[in-house]
Parts: structure tokens; C-alpha cells; sequence
């Protein structure tokens, strides 16, 4: 019978995830998954080992139920009043852990690219879908009253406006600053 690569438990048909390497156990795999918000399919062993083993805050994962989501960039808690950024590895480059805030913590949420130029603007070349020019970044950014602050990096490459990618990520980035303000209570 075959085993957890992580732990050594026994695998059953129904109680064994697949990895880009393996298979792995349930118990794993709320780890390495984050409490089932992540899937594992492209992770390797070295990267499931480091979020199992990883010692983290389990309270955070329990006292969080997930009430709605902006892609994989933002997790919504309405009934507890939180909001959690899953850190997946294509926006934060590494394996990290989820974060939690209290929507009591916030102070302001912002969409920040370069070059400068207004928002309504960028709406508009976006609009226009034959726009050549570049946005360098596309970030959303989250400050907290502490003067905190936590970057969602949705594009860190120079992109044309007039790119799918761009238009994807610019769509988003005003999802996600607008389930932000909206939840917090900010004017939009």
C-alpha cells in the first residue's frame, strides 16, 4: 500500500492528492493547500514539505469563513469582518503563508501602476483595446492605520495596455479595490 511522501500515513483510493511528484495524505494536504483554498497539483515535494512542516497560526485558518474571493488574490470573511491574501506563489514569486487583517485595520486601498496617469484614463486607453502604450507595474495596495502596508503584485513586467494580460489584471485590480472599499466601508 502506498504512503504519504510527507508523513508516512497510509494512502486509500479516496484519502490520497496528487502533486507534481506524488500523492500525499489528507491531513497533509489541508497544510500544503491552506486549508483547501490552494490547489497542490504543480507544487513539488520540496515546496510541500516547507508549507507542512511550516509552523504557522491554525486559529487564523479556523476562525475564517470564506464569504466570497476576488480570484486567487483575495479571500472575503464578512461574517467574522476579515479579509485574508492567500500569497499565491505567481503574485508573491515564493511559498508564503495566507494573511489575515481585520477590516477594522484598514485604512485605504489603492491601484498603483507607472507610469502615472489617472485612473479614469487608464479606464479608457483600456477601453480602447488598440492602445501600443506600456504599464510598467499594476499593484493594489492596502494600507492599514498602523501605516502598514500590503502590496497585491498583479503585474511586475512592462505590459501594453492594449494586452489580454493587462486587461485581465487591470480587471482584477478594481475588483479587488472595489470588494476592499466596499467591505470596509470607503467611498469608490
Amino acid at each position: 500500500m502506498k504512503t504519504c511522501d510527507v508523513c508516512g500515513n497510509k494512502l486509500g483510493i479516496m484519502n490520497k492528492f496528487k502533486y507534481a511528484d506524488g500523492h500525499i495524505c489528507k491531513i497533509c494536504y489541508k497544510k500544503a493547500s491552506r486549508q483547501f483554498t490552494e490547489t497542490i497539483t504543480q507544487k513539488s515535494l520540496m515546496e510541500i514539505e516547507e508549507l507542512c512542516n511550516r509552523k504557522r497560526d491554525e486559529g487564523s485558518f479556523e476562525r475564517f469563513e470564506i464569504t466570497g474571493k476576488v480570484g486567487n488574490y483575495l479571500l472575503i470573511d464578512e461574517k467574522n469582518q476579515r479579509l485574508c491574501i492567500p500569497n499565491n506563489r505567481m503574485t508573491n514569486q515564493k511559498v508564503s503563508d495566507p494573511e489575515f487583517y481585520d477590516i477594522k485595520d484598514i485604512k485605504k486601498c489603492e491601484i498603483q501602476f507607472s507610469p502615472e496617469i489617472s485612473l479614469n484614463e487608464l479606464e479608457q486607453r483600456v477601453l480602447l483595446k488598440k492602445d501600443e502604450s506600456v504599464i510598467n507595474f499594476l499593484n493594489v495596495c492596502i494600507t492599514m492605520k498602523d501605516g502598514k502596508q500590503k502590496i497585491i503584485q498583479l503585474l511586475s513586467k512592462p505590459v501594453r495596455i492594449k494586452s489580454y494580460a493587462f486587461r485581465q489584471s487591470f480587471h482584477f485590480a478594481k475588483r479587488i479595490n472595489e470588494e476592499i472599499r466596499r467591505f470596509v466601508g470607503m467611498e469608490i
